[in-house]
């Protein structure tokens, strides 16, 4: 209560002083007229008729032979200049359609002694196009440049690759029975050679996935390069989803390049080989899918190491074991010399 008390108070105060404040009377008209001549000065634009210059996007279409435009050397942007009341133009605020042409309607012509591929229209042959599509209540007055340069470039086709980018992970205890599927997980393309050449694959925007424990499939649009005719736009990607458990299996550990002349012994004569596995695979495999191997020739050499690695040697490539250990992963050894009797 005290608080409002003191709130009110003080805005009292306020509105007192505000009352007894005295401006000058000269500073007060000029800012009056200011305004004043500010406000008819606003008037006066949007109504009057005003010329100015904005930048219209091109979009070409009726080419040729279905040949390609290719991007860089082709003309994208037209300056038109117009006219039209300033409230209009401020309506507006620069936001045009783009300007579409038909090439169809043209004659396209060849630039003297240059690559047959790069041709040009000039902005006499377009305007009556460009007039056209100009809004009903702007006026047309001429544009720029006046050559529009066209690059058809050379065509070509081939067929590339799919690649998924993707970013997928699952609930506990379940993981990707295989890599994402793709259907179709190759393409043909079409466009200029120039760019095509340096395509080796159609990328896809990125697909993220979490906590999944049931298979699905997903439509995955493909990010088209500038230039590039693709007749599809998607594919569908299956992600094949199971559940894992651990498995182990125990292996002898064998020796290999031993020569004659002397004995590798060595402790830990066998190694558990522990892995992941999906449930539809978990009694199909076996211990004779693995096996573990220790090599002389890593004594070979000037610093004979203290312990010997034992490495996996076979696994099972097609039946999804994964984050694959081996215990132990390095074992003692000794090294004896044969006697021969005569």
């Amino acid at each position: 209560m005290a608080e409002k008390k003191t709130i009110l108070r003080r805005t009292k105060a306020f509105l007192y002083r505000l009352k007894r404040k005295r401006f000058n009377k000269n500073t007060l008209t000029y800012l009056v007229m200011t305004v004043i001549a500010l406000t008819f000065w606003f008037i006066n634009k949007i109504s009057s008729t005003i010329t100015t210059e904005a930048n219209f996007k091109v979009e070409y279409y009726g080419l040729p032979n279905n040949s390609m435009l290719v991007p860089g050397i082709t003309t994208d942007m037209l300056r038109i200049t117009i006219s039209a009341r300033g409230g209009v133009l401020l309506a507006h605020r620069g936001d045009y359609s783009p300007i579409r042409i038909d090439l169809s309607k043209l004659d396209i012509r060849t630039f003297p002694e240059s690559d047959s591929t790069l041709k040009f229209v000039t902005d006499d042959d377009i305007k009556t196009q460009v007039e056209a599509q100009i809004p009903d209540n702007y006026k047309f007055k001429s544009l720029k440049p006046d050559t529009i340069k066209l690059d058809f470039g050379i065509m070509s086709h081939i067929k590339v690759p799919v690649k998924l980018d993707y970013d997928i992970s699952c609930e506990k205890q379940y993981r990707l029975a295989s890599a994402p599927q793709l259907q179709p997980d190759s393409i043909t393309i079409g466009g200029p050679a120039l760019i095509i050449d340096t395509i080796t694959a159609i990328n896809t925007e990125r697909l993220v996935l979490n906590n999944l424990k049931e298979s699905t499939v997903q439509k995955v649009r493909f990010l088209i390069p500038d230039g590039i005719d693709c007749p599809l736009t998607s594919t569908d990607a299956s992600i094949n989803v199971e559940k894992f458990t651990e498995n182990a299996v125990e292996v002898p550990i064998r020796t290999v390049n031993v020569p004659d002349t002397v004995t590798l012994r060595f402790f830990s004569q066998k190694a558990t080989i522990r892995f992941n596995v999906g449930w539809s695979n978990y009694n199909k495999i076996t211990r004779e899918m693995f096996a573990a191997e220790i090599d002389f020739n890593d004594l070979l050499g000037f610093n004979r190491p203290q312990f010997l690695t034992v490495r996996i040697t076979k696994k099972p490539e097609d039946m999804g074991v994964t984050n694959i250990t081996i215990s132990p992963e390095t074992v003692e050894y000794i090294i004896e010399k044969k006697t021969y009797q005569p």
